[in-house]
C-alpha cells in the first residue's frame, strides 16, 4: 500500500506530469456554494491529501495519473461530507449539490460497480442501529436472554454481509472493485480465512490490479502471524526495559495489540482480565502491545482497567515498525501462542477467548 501511495504522490503532485495525455482528468461542478478549495486524496482524511485546486464559479479540474483503477476521495473545504470514487486514466465528470448529498459521476465502469456495492452495503448496515439499541437496553436491564438475541442478530448481519461480498465477487470477478472490497471487509477487519477464500475467486485481472497486489503483499505479511508461525519481537516495557517475546516460551501467551483510545479494546479488557485471573497460575500470560503515542494515556488505561500483565510499545502509534511487520490493520487484534511460541489461534474475543482457554487447560 505504501508503495502505491508513494507512486501516487510522485505522479500527481507534479504539474508537468499532470498534463500527460495518458493520465486522468476530473472535471467537477458544485452548485450553490461560494468558491472554495477542493482536495483530492487517496482516502478520506486531511493527512492523505494528494492535490488541491481552487474552484472558479463552482467548477474545478484535477489532472494526474493513476496506477490503474484506484479509489480517491474528494472533499470541499469547510464541508464535512465528501465523495469517494474509482478513477482511472480517462476523463471523468462529477457534479454535486451544495451538501454533497446528491452526486452524479460518470467516466468509469468501476464506479458504477462500486455504487452498486455501496447500495447493498448501506441496506445491510442500516440494520445495525436497532441492534446496538437492543444490546444497550439489554445490558441496562441485565437481561442476558435479550442480550444474546441481539448478539445473534449481529452474527446474522455479518453472515449477510459475507454473502453480499461473495455475490458481488461472483458477479464481477475481474473488477478492481472486488479486491478493494476484500481489503475493506477482511483485511482492515482481519479475517484471513475469508481473504484466502474470496481472493481465490478473483480472475487474474483483479488479482493483478493495484488492490489485488496489495492483498498479495498483505497475505505475505499475515503469514508471519498465521497459524503455525512463530513470531518474535523485542519492545520496551513500561519501565523502558526490553522484553523479547520468545523469552516467554513455556507458557501460553496472548499477544494483544490495543490502545488507550480504542473503545472496543477498552470494552473487551474486562473479559481479558477475567481470562488472565482464571488461567494465569495454570500457565497463561499476556503481553499487551500498545499503539498509543502518549505514555501517560497508555499507563493511565493500564491502571484504570486493571491490566496487571506485561505491556510493551514504542509509542509510535500506527507508525510503529511492528504495525507493518505483522500486518496490524485494526485494534483490538490478538494471537495466541502455545508454549513453543507457535500461533495456535487469532483474534479471540469475548466468549471465544474463554472457550479456547477452557479447552487448553481442560487437557
Amino acid at each position: 500500500m505504501k508503495k502505491i501511495i508513494a507512486c501516487l504522490m510522485t505522479v500527481i503532485g507534479c504539474s508537468t506530469l499532470a498534463q500527460a495525455q495518458s493520465g486522468f482528468t476530473i472535471n467537477g461542478k458544485v452548485s450553490d456554494i461560494p468558491d472554495r478549495k477542493v482536495y483530492l486524496s487517496h482516502q478520506e482524511g486531511k493527512k492523505n491529501i494528494l492535490d488541491s485546486v481552487m474552484m472558479k464559479n463552482g467548477s474545478f479540474t484535477f489532472k494526474g495519473k493513476a496506477p490503474g483503477v484506484y479509489f480517491y476521495f474528494l472533499r470541499v473545504d469547510s464541508m464535512r461530507r465528501g465523495y469517494g470514487f474509482f478513477a482511472e486514466n480517462k476523463v471523468m465528470t462529477i457534479s454535486a449539490d451544495s451538501t454533497f448529498s446528491n452526486v452524479k459521476f460518470s467516466g468509469t465502469e468501476a464506479q458504477t460497480q462500486y455504487q452498486e456495492w455501496a447500495k447493498t452495503w448501506q441496506s445491510i448496515t442500516a440494520k445495525a442501529g436497532p441492534l446496538y439499541k437492543q444490546i444497550d437496553a439489554a445490558e441496562k436491564a441485565k437481561d442476558t436472554v435479550a442480550r444474546a438475541v441481539a448478539r445473534q442478530g449481529f452474527v446474522d448481519l455479518g453472515n449477510e454481509l459475507d454473502s453480499a461480498v461473495v455475490n458481488f465477487i461472483r458477479k464481477y470477478p475481474a473488477s478492481p472493485v472486488s479486491p478493494f472490497i476484500i481489503i475493506d471487509r477482511y483485511i482492515n477487519y482481519p479475517a484471513p480465512e475469508k481473504v484466502e477464500r474470496t481472493f481465490a475467486m478473483l480472475k487474474p485481472a483483479a488479482q493483478n490490479s493495484a488492490y489485488g497486489k496489495e492483498i498479495t503483499e498483505t497475505r505475505k505479511i499475515a503469514a508471519k502471524t498465521g497459524i503455525g508461525a512463530k513470531p518474535d519481537f523485542s519492545l520496551a516495557d513500561t519501565a523502558g526495559v526490553p522484553l523479547k517475546l520468545s523469552s516467554l516460551k513455556g507458557q501460553y501467551v496472548l499477544v494483544d495489540f490495543w490502545a488507550s483510545w480504542c473503545a472496543p479494546c477498552r470494552k473487551e479488557n474486562p473479559n481479558v482480565v477475567a481470562a488472565f485471573n482464571k488461567y494465569h497460575e495454570k500457565g497463561f500470560t499476556i503481553v499487551g502491545v500498545t499503539l498509543d503515542t502518549r505514555k501517560d494515556a497508555w499507563l493511565g488505561a493500564i491502571a484504570k482497567d486493571g491490566l496487571t500483565w506485561a505491556h510493551v510499545g514504542d509509542l509510535q502509534g500506527w507508525k510503529s515498525p511492528i504495525v507493518d511487520e505483522y500486518g496490524i490493520k485494526a485494534v483490538p487484534t490478538n494471537f495466541l501462542l502455545d508454549p513453543s511460541g507457535k500461533v495456535i489461534a487469532k483474534d479471540l474475543r469475548e466468549e471465544a477467548l474463554q472457550k479456547k482457554l477452557a479447552e487448553i487447560f481442560a487437557k
